[in-house]
């Protein structure tokens, strides 16, 4: 896990940007790679290149064409054979990369087999050597996590690539003489021509709408800042061309064979979650476990217990009874007897917190979960355990949100079965009101109709923006390949929605203290094996995840495996809003500043700010409001 810059110049501009700026860039990546940094400069027209340490390298004003630089967070063969920038033996192709490629030991030995030789063992030589044997085809052979660029002097061309979820950014600017681009956005600014500059159109989206249609495009929230998209590779080219192609699709495919029994399916969805956790433990330095109460985060302790068993786990409670989860973490480390500490965020923290984190994020963060993740991942890091393992993605995967019951029921109800059993075994289990089932029921039947209002199913608040950010609103765009109900509906949160905001938050804060975050339930061969499930392994008798829960018997403690409630680890923040926090909202809300002239209509605001006070709920807006104002400020925004 590291951290990527690099600027590419196209012959019509033939501009060089030199080696003070990639340097400049290069360090303020420092938190996402303590341990190493190196940097290179390429000539296109003297064929020449000159690489140099970003620590200790004296100063002279070189200039390139090509410019790559790294920061390493040492995680994988911690001796300076894993040095980046790597290049080939001669010289003529050269990577930075950040991520993980789990399988690559299994795909170094393939590459062995085919006469090529390894200097050291890093997944980086075989990501490299890989794409000198299969070209830009290697991509679709990873397992892992990652962002990448491949300098190939052969071609003068520059391939930018990112895992299939996005899990690793990669954010770049062209201006049509050159490219620039890096793992953060903070890692442009350097270079004069880019601008901190508003994306009116993010800002609408974010402020507006609810937080699930912010990453769903390449766009970020500074003008003309973009995303290498995921599940795709950019080739860069002298004249002025960029090419992107897609490596891989999540796309329907034939369900499974009748012939194949229940049990042989369990067996394969435990077969292919304790392989994914397996090789994602591989390391060169100690791993952990973020465990919640919940059967995500349950499940890969437990497998991984099994596997290490130096392992540790930590966990996130607000110890008051509110969504407090202790009873079932202690039961899974009791179960797996692994080592605990446990981690208690509050609202006192919140502003200057807030105003930390900010400034690792570079954008405002989607919800206040990954506030008390962040202070969980500060208290991860006294620890000196750079690896942890999460649940994440299992609730999308395997359908675990509230509103996933109700798009099973239209789809066995679209089928011609009776959805009765099941709709009695959710509310008994469950506690919900017969009128959600209701009102639920003709929401997805005029979806059918009207696709359009799955836009506005979430809260709004688009009437409290100023005219100028309203104007620029805009209808956020969802597409998927499925059609039945539930599937349709997985395959936009995890491609769409909830997955693209949360690896990204996830992402900065890991690496705001140099850690690597690994996520089973989004290998690709687990995800593809859950979308040729038929609905009922995810949903059946009245409770989600129904596959894992079978595959786990034994494995998980009883008391978590059947547990019918969801709470998911969350933050008492409409509580915190009208206690805690309240004097420092009113003063954000009361002041003269940019982003209560220019994105909102304080008046507006403040009458929104009385009716939660009087007990109405309107924590996201206000949240997505403290985020627009500490992060403006932080960055100093035009």
């Amino acid at each position: 896990m590291c951290g990527i810059v690099g600027y590419y110049s196209y012959q019509a501009g033939d501009s060089k940007i030199g080696r003070d700026v990639l340097l400049a860039m290069t360090n303020l990546l420092a938190h996402r790679g303590p341990d190493d940094g190196g940097c290179i400069l390429f000539d296109r027209k003297t064929k020449a290149f000159l690489p140099f340490r970003t620590l200790s390298d004296p100063k002279g004003s070189h200039y390139g064409h090509v410019g790559l630089g790294h920061r390493r967070l040492s995680i994988i063969d911690l001796t300076e054979k894993g040095r980046q920038p790597m290049g080939t033996d001669d010289g003529k192709v050269w990577i930075v990369y950040n991520g993980e490629v789990y399988n690559y030991v299994e795909l170094r030995a393939e590459l062995a087999d085919m006469g090529y030789r390894f200097d050291s063992t890093t997944d980086t030589e075989v990501v490299l050597k890989a794409y000198l044997a299969w070209g830009v085809d290697c991509f679709a052979k990873f397992n892992g996590m990652w962002a990448l660029a491949i300098y190939d002097r052969r071609s003068e061309k520059l391939i930018l690539s990112r895992d299939r979820f996005g899990k690793k950014p990669l954010y770049y600017f062209d201006n049509g003489q050159f490219i620039l681009f890096a793992s953060e956005i903070k890692a442009l600014l350097p270079y004069p021509g880019v601008r901190k500059k508003l994306n009116l159109k993010k800002i609408a989206d974010y402020a507006g709408r609810h937080y699930r249609y912010v990453d769903n495009d390449e766009e970020s929230f500074f003008h003309g800042v973009m995303q290498v998209p995921k599940s795709s590779y950019m080739v860069i080219n002298p004249s002025d061309r960029k090419e992107v192609h897609r490596y891989w699709h999540l796309k329907p495919m034939h369900s499974f064979s009748q012939e194949t029994s229940e049990n042989e399916l369990i067996d394969e969805f435990r077969r292919l979650l304790e392989d994914a956790v397996r090789i994602r433990l591989r390391s060169d330095v100690p791993v952990g476990c973020m465990l919640s109460g919940g059967l995500d985060s349950g499940s890969i302790t437990c497998l991984a217990a099994r596997q290490n068993n130096n392992f540790n786990a930590f966990s996130g409670v607000t110890g008051s009874g509110y969504y407090d989860e202790t009873d079932y973490i202690k039961e899974v480390v009791e179960h797996t007897k692994v080592s605990s500490k446990f981690v208690y965020p509050g609202a006192e923290a919140l502003f200057p917190t807030l105003q930390e984190m900010l400034r690792y994020h570079d954008e405002p963060v989607c919800t206040v979960t990954w506030y008390s993740n962040y202070l969980i991942t500060k208290e991860i890091a006294k620890y000196n355990v750079p690896v942890v393992l999460t649940g994440h993605g299992g609730d999308e995967l395997l359908a675990g949100y509230w509103d996933h019951y109700h798009y099973y029921f239209d789809e066995l109800r679209t089928n011609g079965q009776d959805d009765t059993a099941e709709l009695m075994a959710w509310l008994q289990n469950h506690g919900r009101p017969l009128a959600e089932y209701e009102r639920e029921k003709h929401y997805i039947q005029e979806l059918g109709r009207n696709p359009g209002i799955e836009i506005d199913k979430y809260s709004k608040y688009l009437e409290y923006l100023s005219p100028d950010i309203l104007s620029e609103a805009r209808m956020p765009r969802l597409s998927s390949p499925f059609e039945d109900s539930l599937t349709r509906r997985l395959y936009l949160e995890l491609f769409h929605e909830t997955v693209p905001p949360s690896l990204r938050a996830e992402d900065r804060n890991m690496m705001s203290f140099s850690l690597e975050n690994r996520l089973p339930f989004l290998d690709y061969r687990l995800v593809e094996f859950c979308f040729r499930l038929d609905d009922s392994y995810k949903i059946r008798n009245g409770q989600g995840k129904w596959i894992l829960r079978e595959a786990m018997k034994g494995i998980l403690p009883e008391k978590v495996r059947v547990r019918k409630d969801k709470t998911g680890f969350n933050a008492p923040f409409d509580q915190w809003i009208r206690h805690e926090n309240r004097a420092e909202i009113e003063a954000l809300i009361n002041r003269k500043s940019m982003t209560n002239e220019i994105i909102y209509r304080q008046d507006a605001v403040k009458a929104l700010f009385e009716e939660h006070l009087s007990g109405a709920n309107h924590y996201m807006f206000f949240w997505q409001y403290i985020n627009l104002n500490i992060w403006m400020d932080t960055l100093r925004l035009s």
